[in-house]
């Protein structure tokens, strides 16, 4: 600001407009109002730099000290949840633990860092590898202040101050604060030097004193010139110069007053406080730069409040992403079926992180499409049709990432060609996208939507990818039960079946022989022994029909309520309406009860063939065929597909991985039968089992 007008300018300007006016003792009351002013306001002006210097160094210090207690208690935490997921890992162990390692030793501050010893006073992570194993209770500097706080700490949480010589060989204060870490013999301490905290505050304090001395300056020269000038000048002017002297006296007090307001309410810490003084001279200037000053030290308490905040809420967030992946892993631990898994974790994710959306996407190993598995919608459920197969864009989000096996984080999905809109989820603005996959092999994608533009970070993308993960470790272990669950029933019913067929059944046949050979040799001449013949007769007749149920109940399910040759019908048409490929059954001779497991062998061939076709061939028709004959049967599964090099010729089954082919040959030999298979490449694939039959069922 350039200045208008001086103190000097004025009061020239005003003497020679009352030229030769005497001001009398009006004068030196003037000047004696102005030197006790200029003396108040060089005592306020220094009192207002030193309260403020305090004020500012103590409440930076105490923001320091608890940055430094939430570091170690921070560290404490993690060291904490680090232990109680390592129970078997020695004391021993733990020096060499890379992961704990990078979770003790954390900077503080500018120089500090944190460092954990255990209870003897022994270090076992530091950042000086020197210090590794040293006791803290023989380490210099000040040993009866810094020891004290070590054997406080442990018994407890313990903090303190102690000097400490830096790299520049200045002996410092600096403040340390030890938390024992919770259920081990550790204590994590951090610290730092305390003054790296209110270092921002000294230049500002350096300028607010410049400005105090070159004010207190300016003001006793004023003061000097004017006691001059009017005890020279004024001695004449004693009448009209009186009014002047009071008029100027006011003109001059009022601003100065004003500032010394000021300047008190600013070192009470009322920062927003605003010192007027429109005078458009330097007292003006003086009194901005006050209010500069002020808004100066304000902006600087926000910016480290606000870093604390933000620090404190990337905090509190990493604890809920790990909690949340701990959560899953215990319920996936404990839960089988993905029915319930599923929709339990997409909704622990939303419920966690507030999420918009959160759906979990499986692949269906017939089809190949994706099936919405859960939707986790906020306040709304059924917007979307659950456990359908979806036609899914290959180019968008979900389709991209279930083809490559790649994530996808798209914090405005506006910006991205990949996002496909559903009116249903219009209110999504950020997509993250993750593979559930074991190994190389995507098994779905796990999917989370937000209203918010940026939602998502680093942060989130390593928690969704970890569950995803999880997930896929989950889908894998339901499979695997259920195939053993299924492979120990059908076993199983064999077993049990073989053993009616083979003892009851058999047995009951037999009693029957043996009692129409002991009749025809009696001859019917005793009518007692023929009635006790016939009713043995009857009642064996009725256990093997009991048997025979028992064998019949034994059967596959899709044979339990229909012949093999609707079960078979039933299985082409499923095939057909699956992969759209246009399918025949036709039937060929006189058609008959077959044994129980003839029939379960051939469903199950006609099952493993159609898989096969539906999973390789690429055919676009198949007929099967089911050819009855007085001693065998034979069925016949025919497709135009690419074909393959014929594993029957060479019996190489097993090198080629064609496990399916040697289930069906197993089957077939268990039965006495054949299994024969011909393809060429290019001229689709025959595969013909014929297996022999007799008459009469068992």
């Amino acid at each position: 600001m350039k200045v208008r007008f001086g103190l000097r300018d004025k009061i020239l300007i005003f003497f020679m407009a009352i030229l030769f006016m005497s001001l009398g003792l009006f004068v030196w009351f003037s000047l004696s109002s102005i030197y006790q002013i200029s003396h108040i306001v060089r005592e306020n002006s220094i009192t207002m730099g030193e309260e403020v210097e305090r004020r500012s160094i103590t409440a930076l210090e105490d923001l320091g000290r608890r940055l430094i207690q939430r570091r170690a208690l921070n560290v404490s935490n993690e060291i904490g949840l680090f232990m109680r997921y390592h129970p078997n890992t020695t004391i021993a162990e733990l020096k060499d633990n890379k992961e704990l390692a990078d979770i003790a030793v954390q900077r503080v501050g500018l120089s500090g860092y944190t460092m954990v010893y255990d209870k003897t006073g022994t270090v076992y992570f530091h950042n000086d590898p020197n210090m590794v194993g040293v006791n803290l209770l023989k380490v210099g500097g000040e040993p009866v202040y810094f020891s004290s706080i070590i054997e406080r700490s442990f018994n407890g949480e313990a903090s303190g101050y102690y000097d400490w010589e830096d790299d520049k060989g200045e002996v410092r204060a600096k403040y340390v604060h030890c938390i024992p870490v919770e259920r081990a013999d550790l204590v994590v301490a951090a610290s730092t030097y305390i003054d790296e905290y209110s270092a921002p505050v000294e230049d500002v304090l350096e300028q607010i004193t410049a400005v105090v001395s070159a004010t207190n300056q300016y003001i006793d020269e004023e003061v000097r010139d004017t006691q001059l000038v009017l005890s020279i000048v004024f001695l004449s002017m004693l009448i009209f110069a009186a009014i002047g002297i009071i008029l100027l006296s006011r003109a001059i007090t009022r601003p100065i007053v004003a500032l010394t307001k000021g300047a008190e309410v600013i070192a009470k810490g009322e920062l927003d406080y605003n010192i007027e003084a429109n005078t458009g001279d330097e007292i003006q200037l003086l009194a901005e730069q006050f209010n500069d000053m002020a808004k100066a030290l304000k902006e600087s308490y926000t910016d480290l409040e606000q870093k604390v905040e933000d620090r404190t809420k990337r905090e509190r967030q990493r604890a809920e992403q790990l909690r949340a992946i701990n959560e899953v892993g215990r319920k996936i631990s404990s839960i089988v079926n993905l029915d319930e898994l599923l929709p339990y974790v997409g909704n622990l994710l939303r419920e966690t992180f507030h999420y918009y959306n959160v759906n979990i996407f499986l692949l269906e190993p017939s089809s190949g499409k994706l099936t919405l598995k859960a939707l986790c919608l906020s306040g709304q459920k059924g917007v979307i049709p659950v456990g359908v197969p979806l036609e899914v864009d290959q180019e968008s989000i979900v389709g991209w990432v279930a083809q490559t096996g790649e994530p996808i984080l798209a914090n405005d999905v506006s910006e991205d060609p990949r996002y496909r809109a559903v009116e249903a989820l219009r209110e999504t603005k950020s997509e993250l996208a993750v593979p559930v996959r074991i190994g190389g092999n995507v098994l779905g994608v796990l999917d989370i939507e937000s209203t918010e533009v940026d939602a998502f970070g680093e942060a989130d993308l390593f928690t969704a990818q970890t569950l995803a993960d999880q997930l896929a470790v989950a889908i894998e272990n339901a499979r695997l039960y259920e195939e053993t669950r299924q492979i120990a029933v059908m076993e199983e019913r064999n077993r049990m079946a073989r053993e009616i067929h083979d003892t009851l059944a058999q047995g009951f046949s037999g009693i029957i022989l043996q009692l129409e050979a002991a009749e025809q040799t009696l001859g019917g001449e005793d009518s007692d022994v023929e009635r006790h013949l016939n009713q043995a007769r009857s009642l064996a007749r009725k256990s093997l029909a009991e048997a025979r149920r028992s064998v019949w109940n034994l059967r596959p399910q899709a044979l339990e309520q229909v012949s093999l040759v609707e079960a078979l019908s039933q299985e082409v048409d499923k095939f057909s309406q699956s992969v759209e490929v246009k399918a025949r059954f036709n039937v060929f001779g006189v058609r008959r009860d077959l044994q129980p497991d003839l029939e379960t062998v051939l469903l199950r061939i006609c099952q493993e063939s159609l898989t096969n076709v539906r999973r390789h061939a690429k055919a676009t028709e198949v007929e099967v065929n089911l050819a009855f004959d007085e001693s065998a049967v034979e069925l016949s599964v025919r497709d135009n597909g690419v074909g393959f090099k014929s594993v029957a010729a060479s019996g190489d089954e097993k090198k080629r991985g064609a496990f399916g082919l040697i289930s069906m040959r197993e089957r077939a030999r268990g039965l006495g039968g054949t299994l024969e298979v011909q393809s060429k490449k290019g001229k689709g694939t025959l595969v013909r089992v014929v297996v022999p039959t007799s008459k009469e069922v068992l």
